[in-house]
């Protein structure tokens, strides 16, 4: 059973596209790339995310046909003591197994450190999604737009096919280790 854990900020943006990548062995690597069927994915946030994890959930739903996520919401906005760095390492940590991989393309700077040392720590991949800035720009400007509608998404029949139009088909996701 392979897992997926990444970090979510502010916006959606990277998430998906990380899974459906990996999904479509659609990645650079230093192996051959292949498909990756994900038996788990654990969305990493704070509790000032709630939007965009929704968002996410949506976009999940009805543009990657992806429904098994679980989240999990640290009790803080950013990790401002050291506390709270070794709170997220040991959550990773037990979350995490050899040949699992660890996203660290959104979130707080801090929690996407302590998420890549403990995904090190137990021998799981690192991945990372890039945005080129300027298509993410112009996404953030659509989320901000959609994201009361994407919050009340809960089957595939309250889907909309524009809510895809938040997810970039540019991006480059990078498999490190």
């Amino acid at each position: 059973m392979v897992k997926l854990v990444s970090t979510l900020g502010t916006s959606p943006g990277g998430v998906a596209e990380t899974l459906q990548n990996l999904s479509t062995g659609k990645y650079i690597a230093p192996f051959e790339p292949k498909e990756i069927k994900f038996d788990e994915f654990i969305v990493l946030r704070t509790k000032g995310t709630e939007e965009a994890y929704y968002a996410l959930r949506a976009i999940l739903l009805c543009c990657v046909g992806f429904e098994k996520v679980k989240e999990v919401v640290f009790p803080f906005d950013d990790i401002e003591n050291p506390k709270d760095f070794i709170t997220v390492r040991e959550t990773v940590r037990e979350m995490l197994k050899p040949g699992d991989f660890m996203d660290f393309t959104g979130g707080r700077k801090a929690m996407s450190a302590a998420a890549v040392l403990s995904a090190r720590d137990v021998g799981a991949h690192l991945v990372s999604t890039i945005i080129d800035q300027k298509e993410y720009g112009e996404m953030m400007v659509k989320f901000n737009r959609l994201k009361d509608k994407l919050s009340n998404v809960y089957s595939k029949g309250d889907c909309r096919s524009y809510f895809c139009d938040l997810m970039s088909s540019t991006t480059r996701t990078i498999v490190f280790f």
